[in-house]
């Protein structure tokens, strides 16, 4: 409970930020996320006892679907790649013990209509001829930052122009959560 309410705290000073950042009031997201829908999910990567070839994929590329999420990181492995074309451009995240990573999720890019963009990450074994490295188990914790079900998600005011017009229509938050959901077991509503 106490790490949830941390996180909750974090979070929002996050979105105050985030709102900052793209021209809005400090306090804009605030209502989005009252009565939130964040999950917390604690994520284990046994120590493969030396099995796998460094690179080797533990969790496939993917963007997270809320509006942000925390990583407490729990070892090396995590990269990230900054453009979705680039197959090559894959880079090591950094690995503080005492530090968070902050990927912004599908949710953001929606408001933001495409202005920032997801991160795009996965999980690999990290290089295996380092003997800090190798194939040790890695856990880490995800805070997922969504926002309440009945939400509305639509380009912000701030990232909507003449010139550049809203590329989405608006979707509850809720609805928008479950249908990558369902798309991402190959099923859609």
């Amino acid at each position: 409970e106490e790490y949830f309410a941390a996180m909750e705290f974090l979070a929002n000073s996050l979105l105050r930020g985030f709102a900052l950042a793209l021209g809005l009031d400090e306090q804009y997201f605030r209502p989005y996320f009252e009565q939130h829908q964040c999950a917390l999910r604690t994520l284990n990567y046994p120590d493969t006892g030396g099995n796998l070839q460094s690179g080797q994929i533990r969790a496939g590329a993917h963007t997270d679907y809320g509006a942000l999420t925390i990583l407490k990181t729990g070892g090396p492995g995590l990269q990230v790649r900054k453009d979705v074309a680039d197959q090559e451009g894959w880079m090591n995240a950094p690995d503080f013990e005492d530090a968070f990573i902050v990927n912004v999720g599908d949710m953001m890019r929606r408001w933001t209509n495409d202005r920032w963009a997801s991160t795009l990450h996965r999980v690999v074994i990290p290089d295996v001829n380092n003997a800090l490295n190798g194939a040790q188990r890695r856990q880490s914790v995800a805070f997922f930052v969504n926002a309440r079900g009945d939400a509305s998600v639509e380009p912000l005011p701030t990232c909507v122009s003449e010139n550049y017009p809203a590329k989405y229509e608006p979707v509850t938050a809720g609805d928008y959560l479950l249908r990558k959901h369902l798309a991402s077991m190959g099923n859609a509503l």
